[in-house]
């Protein structure tokens, strides 16, 4: 692969990955109006069944030989970000309106709320800084091949929020969810089968990360909070 060609490659894959991301943000803040009811609602979670369903299935060892035969082991992380770009964009897309609201708030609280659902957006775009998010997305091993250089092991990093706790984006991901001026039965069943995927989704990365990690994840693990942050920086002593 020509230099070229991977950074078109890395502009694909963000592309793929961000504005599916940024039109989630949108769309929970401002849901779609109509009047569905049960049957829109149930259309809507077998749609959230199908996306993590999905998901999960391509986060198992078999569909990732499939796939790396398919397209390359290099390429196989790549292929699944892609993936999860374009089935959550078909989601938001084919998510049927719900009637209702659960709450609706106006003057101050309207705005401090504004307030607190843009700032988590930001701490979601944000937080990847902390971390290779390049090697998140699968481009750093392409580019590490380019370069003639080894991979390299997987290690554990407190910086920033992960000082605090060990998840701050599914943290950020669910103030998303729920911090907001209005919350319609739309936005809020999308909040509510996120938020289990999450959870669930929690669970297998914190089993995957103790395979790894070993030791220092169980050290890290007994210091840090899974998601409510605590108070002071937790710093890591090799």
């Amino acid at each position: 692969m020509t230099r070229k060609s991977y950074y078109f490659l890395v502009a694909v894959t963000r592309l793929s990955s961000d504005a599916p991301l940024l039109w989630m943000f949108y769309f929970l803040y401002f849901p779609r109006l109509g009047s569905g009811g049960a049957g829109d609602a149930v259309w809507n979670g077998v749609l959230f069944a199908a996306f993590a369903g999905l998901h999960s299935l391509f986060a198992r060892e078999a569909p990732k030989r499939i796939v790396a035969r398919l397209v390359g082991p290099a390429f196989v992380r790549i292929a699944y970000v892609m993936l999860s770009g374009v089935t959550l964009a078909l989601l938001l897309h084919l998510w049927r309106p719900v009637s209702g609201e659960l709450w609706h708030t106006s003057g101050y609280a309207s705005g401090l709320l504004t307030v607190a659902y843009a700032a988590s957006v930001l701490a979601l775009i944000r937080i990847p800084s902390y971390f290779d998010y390049l090697d998140f997305l699968g481009l750093r091993q392409i580019a590490r091949s380019l370069a003639g250089e080894p991979a390299s092991p997987t290690a554990l990093s407190v910086k920033g929020p992960y000082a605090y706790c060990r998840h701050p984006m599914y943290l950020a991901m669910l103030a998303v969810f729920w911090v907001g001026p209005a919350m319609s039965y739309t936005r809020l069943e999308f909040a509510l089968l996120g938020t289990l995927y999450l959870f669930v989704g929690l669970v297998f990365e914190e089993g995957n990360l103790r395979r790894e990690l070993g030791a220092a994840y169980d050290l890290y693990s007994a210091n840090v909070p899974m998601l409510i942050p605590r108070l002071t920086p937790w710093h890591y002593h090799e």
